[in-house]
């Protein structure tokens, strides 16, 4: 917004309609406070009704400029939406003489300062808002046929004509384009008004962001509320993850109804047209034949590659969650919708490349799925090669649904203490560094060895750490299918795995157990684009809006950092360290 100034200065507010939006003002003018008499003020602000108009002529006496917010193409009122201000400052000699037409002369000072720059010159805000339209059906658009040639785009920034008696008046938008009435110069200048003179704010804190980026959340809030078509009945999830999903889930379709019992959860699903959601371990074959026979669509739900900042058997709600109709990426014994993605999906290379930025924004923020224990360097005092040897929880679905040549996954009483054996026996000289995982580490979950296990067979137990730090400090990773082998993927490690994880088998990792249903060789930036963006879906976990894997990169950081969230997630998991203790 060129014309605004960026210093601070202080603003009397003619308008009190635009009372709640002087945060949003603060941030368009430079950080003004408001000022409760009108002499002290350096300008004036008013809205484009007639009324704050007049009175803000008043209160500038015409010797102070006057800021008029005008109605933007996403309302400031719009909420789980991004928002925009649009506004236009009006010079002292603009209102010199006597103004018996205030919006003409905001008309003509927002005509003179939006003139085309160069004929035939791009104009992409302006055009993917209008795609939007089409695409999307974003909110703010109103079904306004134009036989003149307007560009659409008119239409975001229309509120509905005023009627008085039997006559309609004219839209400010709609009068400011009959001005030229060009539609090439008209869409030119329309571009310099969401560019120059429109400020666009983010749904999760307010923040200010581009045009572009405000579009973009736009279009990724319509697309799930469009996906989100059919009413959703979900079994089996844990109440915490209940406001995720149901932000996840809700959309065309309603919100999310959760049930207790699977029959009636399928019962109703089928009597409105909707589907069966379900958290992936708790599914069984009794479900499937009877979601089959009814033709009720089922979608498996599990946690997601980038989680929480906490542990979800600690209470944390998931931020992430992996959606998939056909298994679940854990599983190999049946195919899912990532592997199938992994195996068939050719990418661009705009999206190969977004791959390779989200690698990068995740190893900067030093985020991971459960951004769990204290962030410290690690110095193994040796220099022997240092391999890290990530623990699971022994009971989990992923490892006795999963297959492998050298560990019973499906009996053996503790995956862990059978791939510590095997990994000393394979490098009998190095170095190595076992971590438990941090559900078995807090007592929430099984797996947990005991230090005559361990002896001769770890050199380092590294407790209360964060796997981040860890896999940075080690040279190489062996796991059976935890998450860990992932996430040393994306720092560069060399991952051995001994089960059939979903980053397996595709030529990134050295397999000790054979995939062929995995035949195509795939990059690592090919895997996290599928695995974060197209497979997975993400909300924010403050405001509960569909998000960017990328803006939750940036707030899972922002959260592993702050103080208070930390205490109320520790809080949180000593509830749940008790509750289970107690049988609850």
């Amino acid at each position: 917004m060129s014309d605004l100034p960026r210093e601070p200065r202080g603003y009397y507010l003619a308008d009190k309609s635009l009372l709640e939006l002087t945060g949003q003002l603060r941030v368009v003018t430079g950080g003004c406070t408001r000022k409760r008499i009108a002499s002290s003020a350096d300008f004036v602000v008013c809205g484009l009704e007639t009324a704050g108009l007049k009175s803000a002529v008043r209160a500038a006496g015409a010797s102070k400029p006057i800021l008029v917010v005008l109605p933007g193409a996403f309302g400031m009122r719009c909420s789980g939406y991004p928002t925009s201000m649009t506004s236009v400052f009006v010079s002292p000699d603009a209102l010199r003489g006597g103004v018996t037409d205030p919006e003409a002369v905001v008309l003509e000072v927002l005509h003179a300062q939006t003139q085309p720059v160069e004929e035939g010159s791009n104009c992409p805000v302006a055009e993917n808002l209008a795609r939007g339209s089409e695409t999307h059906g974003f909110p703010a658009w109103n079904a306004v046929a134009s036989t003149s040639g307007t560009p659409p785009i008119v239409t975001a920034l229309d509120p509905e004509p005023a009627v008085k008696g039997n006559q309609c008046r004219k839209s400010f938008w709609r009068r400011f384009l009959d001005i030229e009435n060009d539609p090439e110069r008209n869409l030119q200048r329309l571009e310099r008004v969401l560019t120059e003179h429109t400020s666009w704010f983010d749904p999760y804190d307010g923040n200010e962001i581009s045009a572009h980026e405000a579009l973009e959340i736009a279009g990724l809030i319509e697309s799930r509320w469009q996906q989100n078509g059919r009413p959703s009945h979900c079994y089996g999830a844990q109440y915490w993850n209940h406001p995720s999903i149901n932000a996840t889930f809700s959309g065309a379709g309603g919100p999310v109804t959760f049930h207790e019992k699977w029959e009636e959860a399928l019962t109703a699903a089928r009597r409105d047209g909707g589907q069966l959601i379900c958290w992936a371990g708790r599914i069984t074959a009794e479900i499937e034949e009877a979601c089959r026979n009814q033709g009720v669509p089922v979608i498996r739900i599990e946690d997601g590659f980038l989680r929480s900042v906490g542990l979800g058997a600690g209470l944390a709600r998931g931020a992430m969650l992996a959606t998939d109709d056909l298994g679940i990426y854990y599983d190999p014994s049946r195919a899912s919708r990532l592997q199938e993605l992994l195996q068939v999906r050719d990418l661009l290379e705009s999206e190969k490349q977004r791959g390779r930025d989200l690698i990068a924004e995740i190893v900067n923020a030093k985020v991971s799925k459960y951004n769990f224990g204290k962030m410290r360097d690690f110095r193994f005092r040796t220099d022997r090669k240092i391999i890290l040897v990530p623990g699971q929880v022994a009971d989990d679905a992923a490892i006795r649904k999963s297959r492998s040549s050298t560990i019973d996954c499906a009996c053996t009483p503790n995956v862990n203490l059978d791939l510590l054996k095997l990994a000393r026996d394979r490098n009998p000289e190095a170095f190595i560094v076992f971590k438990p995982h941090p559900d078995v580490e807090t007592g929430l979950r099984k797996g947990k060895l005991a230090a005559d296990d361990l002896a001769g067979l770890a050199d380092e137990v590294a407790t209360q750490a964060n796997i981040v730090d860890l896999i940075e400090a080690c040279d190489e990773l062996e796991t059976f299918s935890s998450l860990s082998g992932y996430e040393a993927l994306l720092r560069g490690k060399k991952v051995t795995v001994h089960g059939v994880p979903f980053y397996a088998g595709w030529g990134l990792t050295q397999d000790l157990t054979p995939t062929p249903e995995r035949t195509r060789t795939r990059h690592l930036d090919e895997l996290v684009y599928l695995a974060l963006v197209e497979y997975a879906r993400t909300i924010d976990p403050v405001s509960l809006i569909h998000c960017s894997p990328e803006f939750l990169v940036s707030r899972l950081k922002f959260q592993r950092d702050d103080r208070r969230h930390l205490i109320v997630t520790a809080f949180r998991r000593h509830m749940s360290w008790l509750g289970r203790k107690l049988g609850l």
